[in-house]
């Protein structure tokens, strides 16, 4: 598939609305001889245009940081899940990807290859199921190879650490669910399946070490971490289990996490902020902090979304969706207000609107920008002021849309 051109498809789409209504008005008013003169005429000029065609060959503007990949479920036709790729500099749409039923994306680390784990049906919503991953040329947008991977999969909503690369570029880490979980290796250096480890049973999400080559760690129902280490062919050659970081049933967290180097920050549905440095054999957590001031003047404000924290590595700034009257099952609410805070000091830098965000990212460049989707459109912040100032909305970046990426780059 070639990037496909948003200006063709509405000139296309004009031009059809054009004939449809001139064919009405002809057929209302009964003229009929004179609407044949008016198709023939239209046929002519329509002949002296030159026809177009799909090909090859196109290919996108050279990438900037703030390009940004739209992971669209599109919830009301899921078999037709997509990636729509914008600038986020000029907010133009530059092409799109098809991901099939439910699909899921990460964008390799030299941004090169887009990778996308999905699945199809013999029957396109039910019949004979085939797993795949999938790469696909980051500026051709056409496919350039696919793994098949075993049928278990997790078809969930787009949480970013359901499908992940390792920090050496040289497997791809699928969640899976049957509803057990486990995770699927896929050696992208031999484009094929290389193993399932179920030493991840019982725990959720993959999260990549950067300084750990060939290592990935996952969330414990009984809030410990289990970290796996896996060799050149992709086997699991070793694994260690922490001490538990969270009380799962007083304090539990969200799944979504962002990270300086290999330290990870989580979110709990209460409002606290824990840690996990993944740079060891065992995991080391650092004392929780709150997102609340202490004084109580934030009684009632929750954490709330999906894909609802972003870290900047270079500004050690923490950016998380907020919402104020929370109550047990709220934490999936979209953000009134986007919080940001120092990681260094753990004091709140600024609250500004949140726009109904359910998820968000911010680029890793010197001039970064946050990115918050609120399941349709994008809205668009300049992230180098503590208080992150609002620059523009991409209306419609997705139908339901959960999951929004820029383009890789920058400090791990």
């Amino acid at each position: 598939m070639t990037a496909l051109c948003a200006d063709t498809r509405g000139r296309q789409a004009a031009a059809r609305a054009g004939r449809r209504a001139g064919r009405l008005a002809c057929m209302q008013a009964g003229k009929w001889a004179l609407c044949a003169a008016l198709v023939a005429a239209a046929g002519l000029a329509r002949a002296d245009l030159p026809n177009e065609e799909l090909k090859g060959g196109t290919r996108l503007p050279p990438a900037t940081p703030h390009r940004l990949y739209v992971m669209d479920a599109v919830f009301n036709h899921l078999v037709d899940s997509r990636i729509n790729i914008y600038d986020g500099d000029t907010m133009k749409f530059l092409g799109l990807v098809p991901a099939s039923f439910n699909g899921h994306m990460t964008v390799s680390a030299d941004g090169k290859d887009i990778y996308i784990m999905t699945t199809y049906y013999e029957r396109l919503n039910r019949g004979k199921r085939t797993d795949v991953v999938e790469a696909w040329d980051a500026e051709t947008l056409t496919p350039k190879y696919e793994v098949p991977i075993p049928e278990k999969r997790a078809q969930a909503l787009n949480y970013r650490n359901y499908f992940q690369q390792s920090s050496d570029g040289g497997l791809l880490f699928v969640q899976n669910a049957t509803p057990a979980s486990s995770v699927t290796v896929v050696d992208v250096k031999a484009r094929k399946f290389a193993d399932e480890v179920t030493a991840a049973a019982g725990c959720w999400s993959i999260i990549v070490p950067p300084s750990r080559p060939r290592s990935f760690a996952s969330i414990c129902g009984d809030g410990t971490f289990v970290t796996v280490d896996l060799d050149a062919a992709g086997k699991p050659s070793g694994q260690q289990r922490s001490k538990p970081m969270f009380d799962v049933e007083k304090d539990p967290i969200f799944t979504h996490t962002g990270n300086v180097g290999d330290t990870f920050y989580f979110v709990s549905y209460n409002g606290n902020v824990y840690s996990a440095d993944f740079s060891g054999q065992d995991a080391k957590f650092a004392e929780p902090w709150s997102l609340l001031d202490k004084s109580g003047k934030d009684r009632g404000w929750r954490p709330g979304g999906y894909n609802l924290l972003a870290v900047n590595r270079n500004t050690k700034r923490l950016y998380v969706g907020m919402h104020p009257n929370g109550v047990e099952g709220s934490h999936k609410t979209p953000a009134a207000e986007i919080w940001v805070y120092d990681l260094a000091t753990h004091k709140r830098l600024a609250r500004v609107p949140g726009k109904n965000a359910l998820s968000m990212s911010v680029s890793q460049d010197d001039k970064p920008r946050l990115f918050t989707l609120d399941g349709g459109n994008v809205n668009i912040y300049d992230a180098a002021p503590a208080a992150p100032v609002f620059k523009g909305t991409i209306q419609g970046a997705g139908e339901t849309a959960l999951q929004v990426e820029p383009q890789p780059g920058g400090a791990q």
